[in-house]
């Protein structure tokens, strides 16, 4: 079944489930707040989006996981740390002890190795140090009616981010030039270090060493990089795409669609903006999804807003983890058919769910519409709802009902 021959006046229902949307993010906003992972606003917004969910599922859950939330975006400030260490160590050696610069090399290392576990991998790298809290997804089921030889997860996340300060404060580019700076001290110690084990000029050394403080700054700003004392509304990032899986199942139930062999699930992520922790627990939760026969793919739908940027990722994690191709072009050729010309690339900084979809070895793409900059919204208290751009929504919703019915029809090599 072809989606535009669904139901009857299907763009008018579209536009009402825009609607919905809107009210409904601006409710969670206004009456719940910031819904950091782990913490009270994130369950209560999954405790209310399960009531919202459940007239709408043939079952729905909210199926909680551990999570150490404020271990991933610790790797800044444990990165600056050990950076300054090192610095302290050059010093050390250029008027000191000359050994003491292969000790700066080990704290180097230790940064590189935190930056890459924690953000170039989204490891749980960090996670013993620190608190441990429980979070949640919430997973609503519409079930074939006959024997079910297809699966379609359709996703967003519900939880929002600690305010990024700098994107704040200096605009789009606060962020990338915060960390082109500390990058470019970390490639200055170094080479500092590794002169001043080799480099018999010892007062060439010493002026290297002392030219550091150039970079202490650097190093000292990853301490202001994000502010868990504040989180931010998170209405576009990401409770739009939260919206979005919502309203698939919302328009089948509506208009009493059931597909005879594929089954759509509807994921409300918790735990995104900690690490992707809340994917990741549901695909550990369910390996099925990856080895029971059942043709499974994932749609990944994060901050519907600014319809110039929209993108589909078939390379995340920074570019780290592939997508899949196919699920890729599925949600291309849609985005076609509605007359968008949507290019398919890789993610340029970060990463969305779908990454952890692709890992546990689900096919999976993402769709996001965001200024890449980033946007001056994203990550700060200016991501509110009054900022919701109710046509890209639309435009969202539809994408993915239209790759749920392509792929109900066709599958995947269709």
């Amino acid at each position: 079944m072809e989606f535009h021959l669904s139901a009857k006046n299907v763009d008018a229902q579209l536009e009402a489930l825009a609607a919905c949307t809107v009210e409904e993010i601006t409710y969670i906003c206004k009456e719940i707040g910031p819904r950091p992972c782990g913490e009270a606003g994130e369950t209560a917004a999954q405790e209310y989006l399960f009531g919202k969910l459940a007239p709408y599922a043939d079952r729905v859950a909210r199926e909680t996981y551990k999570v150490h939330p404020e271990a991933f975006m610790a790797f800044v400030p444990v990165a600056g740390s050990l950076l300054l260490g090192a610095t302290a160590l050059n010093l050390v050696s250029a008027f000191k002890k000359k050994a003491a610069a292969l000790g700066s090399l080990g704290l180097i290392g230790g940064a590189a190795v935190t930056i890459a576990e924690e953000f170039g991998m989204y490891h749980e790298f960090l996670d013993r140090f620190f608190k441990e809290k429980t979070s949640g997804n919430v997973v609503g089921v519409r079930k074939a009616s006959g024997e079910t030889k297809r699966r379609v997860i359709v996703s967003g996340h519900t939880d929002s981010a600690p305010e990024w300060t700098f994107t704040y404060k200096l605009g789009s580019h606060g962020v990338v030039t915060v960390a082109a700076y500390a990058l470019a001290g970390l490639a200055y110690t170094t080479v500092t270090s590794v002169l001043s084990l080799v480099m018999k000029n010892r007062a060439l050394v010493k002026k290297l060493a002392l030219g550091q403080a150039v970079f202490v700054p650097a190093y000292g700003l990853l301490f202001r990089f994000t502010n868990n004392k504040r989180y931010v509304p998170g209405a576009n990032d990401d409770l739009t795409g939260t919206l979005t899986a919502f309203s698939v199942l919302k328009y089948l139930a509506d208009n009493d669609i059931r597909f005879e062999n594929t089954e759509v699930i509807a994921l409300l992520a918790g735990g995104e903006e900690a690490g992707l922790r809340g994917s990741k627990a549901f695909f550990k939760a369910h390996p099925e999804y990856a080895n029971d026969g059942v043709e499974t793919v994932f749609l990944g739908f994060d901050t519907i807003r600014d319809a110039e940027y929209m993108m589909i990722y078939n390379k995340d994690m920074t570019g780290f983890v592939k997508n899949d191709d196919r699920v890729a072009s599925l949600l291309a050729s849609c985005a076609a058919d509605m007359g968008l010309d949507v290019p398919i690339g890789a993610i340029p900084l970060g990463s969305t769910d779908a990454a952890a979809a692709s890992q546990a070895g689900i096919p999976a793409a993402s769709f996001v519409a965001m200024d890449p900059a980033p946007a001056r919204y994203y990550h700060t208290r200016l991501d509110t709802a009054e900022i919701l751009e109710p046509g890209t929504i639309k435009q969202g919703i539809e994408l993915a009902l239209r790759a749920v019915f392509r792929f109900d029809e066709q599958g995947l090599n269709g």
